[in-house]
């Protein structure tokens, strides 16, 4: 599963971007509800890229029903996973940061500007690890699937920022799970009705998220006046 951060860590501020820099054309929302957004297509990007390399170390053949939805499925989520790389941070992008704060100076400024972000991750991360404690985690390109769709759809969060986001049929691709149910059970259980169920775990947690800023630090150019 996704490694939860640790963010205990107080961080200064300083600078060292290009050192960790991990997508070529990064979107930053300026709000947190868009932080918010951030933090799903974090944690989405993470899921996929983990899941390829799954795919290929493995040498894993994916399938949902026919050929054709198949293809379908999967260069939608592949296509879908360029974009996020080329516009979104990942999880190891974070940690890296956060623990590079700890022995940098530099890069303490730039944990503080990643913090909200940090958090809201943060707390998905730590609700799936809990989720599937004591289960194993199956397709978990579909649980990606649904939490886009359950964020952007149901939820009606703008992904004006993403606008490759738009032209994804979320609703096309549930269905191609939802009419192949019988290729996802395991242990006389539905696998799409428990991903369904995290998935909107994942969505409650974020949404009553709340990042708090440390008001009770004094900055040293305060002090000095």
């Amino acid at each position: 599963m996704l490694k939860k951060l640790s963010t205990d860590e107080n961080v200064d501020h300083g600078s060292n971007v290009e050192r960790f820099n991990c997508c070529t054309n990064r979107v930053k929302p300026t709000m947190l509800n868009g932080v918010k957004t951030e933090a799903v297509l974090v944690f989405a990007r993470t899921a996929l890229e983990r899941y390829f390399t799954f795919i290929k170390e493995e040498k894993h053949t994916p399938k949902v029903g026919s050929r054709e939805d198949t293809e379908y499925v999967y260069n939608t989520l592949y296509e879908l996973n360029k974009h996020l790389q080329e516009s979104v941070v990942n999880a190891d992008y974070l940690i890296d940061v956060v623990q590079g704060a700890k022995v940098d100076t530099r890069l303490r400024r730039l944990a503080k500007y990643e913090e909200p972000l940090i958090d809201y991750y943060d707390a998905m991360a730590s609700y799936i690890k809990n989720y599937y404690t004591n289960k194993p985690a199956y397709i978990p390109e579909f649980l990606i699937i649904s939490l886009l769709s359950h964020w952007i759809l149901e939820e009606g969060k703008s992904v004006e920022l993403y606008p490759f986001l738009e032209k994804i049929d979320f609703t096309l691709l549930i269905s191609k799970f939802e009419l192949n149910r019988e290729e996802f059970q395991k242990d006389g259980e539905c696998v799409i009705s428990e991903i369904f169920l995290a998935s909107s775990g994942i969505v409650e947690i974020l949404k009553n998220a709340k990042y708090k800023v440390n008001k009770a630090r004094v900055s040293k150019t305060r002090k000095k006046k």
